[in-house]
């Protein structure tokens, strides 16, 4: 009888706060500013071919302040797969209020699926099950997202085409060894507190995907003089299979992970941040958890004479 596996297929980042264009790209140009940042993530430390994942991205609005875009480019390497892609985003922002906008987000993506097993140690160059697949797989997604000074709320399927790669050794012409699935997206958030005083902003990130379980960020965070963040956060999944060897969407109670986390303004136009997950399921016996570094910086002039501040990035110079 053969064999299947479920996961999550896109890349997962703790701090989801800090770039959300990889997962939503109604979230271009929501800075005001010509921005680009980068994320690195180093997944389960000590367990070999764990994932190491990093996104680089530039977002800016254009002239005509209702229009923005976004490049972001990610790096996916997990075992023997070491996969790539291109996301251009292009988002339409309509005024609701004096603080309020609503973007409407398209995205476009270009990935490089790039399975090398049969380079792996130990592999018998003989065995016909076994071979380098590589495959370009387009794609194209949409997102909502609300925001203001004070709350967002945004949601996104980044990928609406179920493409499939085909597997080259397969006795049956056009066989399937690996589908992309629909991921579905929703985030929240809402600071509390004065904008002179110490700030308080929960926040969630809902991730869901066929043939994979459940995740839920629930994070609080404090924001100190505009300038310092500290986060804590749990997330949801952990032993989604049970002793049985059944998949459960939901996962154990007790969680994948703990996350902490913390930003800093280093200069006006310049911020860094690290986070670091714990991990609560069956693995903690076997790794020492995950880490991720931030950086973000504005670039150029800034685009018009007033800046629209979201709760995912409270910044008030």
């Amino acid at each position: 009888m053969g064999k299947t596996s479920q996961a999550q297929q896109d890349i997962s980042f703790s701090m989801y706060n800090f770039n959300p264009l990889f997962v939503n790209p109604a979230t271009a140009g929501y800075q005001d500013k010509h921005w680009l940042s980068a994320l690195g993530r180093y997944q389960w430390v000590g367990i070999e071919g764990a994932p190491k994942s990093a996104v680089v991205s530039f977002q800016t609005p254009l002239k005509n302040e209702n229009l923005a875009i976004g490049a972001l480019f990610k790096y996916d390497a997990l075992g023997f797969m070491k996969n790539m892609g291109l996301d251009l985003s292009f988002a339409y922002r309509i005024r609701l209020d004096e603080k309020t906008r609503l973007s409407l987000g398209l995205m476009g993506s270009i990935f490089h699926y790039n399975d090398q097993r049969r380079d792996a140690q130990g592999v018998a160059l003989n065995d016909p099950t076994l071979s380098n697949v590589t495959a370009w797989i387009p794609n194209f997604g949409g997102g909502l997202y609300l925001y203001s000074n004070r709350y967002f709320i945004g949601a996104s399927a980044p990928h609406l085409l179920n493409l499939r790669i085909a597997d080259p050794q397969a006795a049956v012409v056009g066989s399937t060894l690996s589908r992309i699935y629909n991921h579905y997206f929703a985030s929240a958030g809402y600071v509390f507190g004065k904008e002179d005083g110490v700030k308080f902003k929960p926040t969630t990130f809902v991730k869901f995907s066929e043939n994979s379980s459940l995740n839920i960020d629930i994070n609080g965070n404090i924001l100190l003089q505009d300038r310092f963040w500290f986060g804590l956060g749990y997330r949801t999944g952990g032993d989604v299979i049970d002793q049985n060897g059944v998949f459960q969407s939901l996962g154990s109670f007790r969680g994948e992970s703990m996350i902490a986390t913390f930003k800093m303004m280093a200069t006006n136009y310049l911020e860094i941040g690290y986070s670091y997950d714990y991990p609560l399921s069956r693995l903690n016996v076997n790794t020492s958890g995950s880490h991720e570094i931030y950086i973000g910086m504005e670039l150029g002039k800034r685009v018009g004479s007033m800046r629209y501040v979201s709760p995912r990035y409270v910044n008030y110079f």
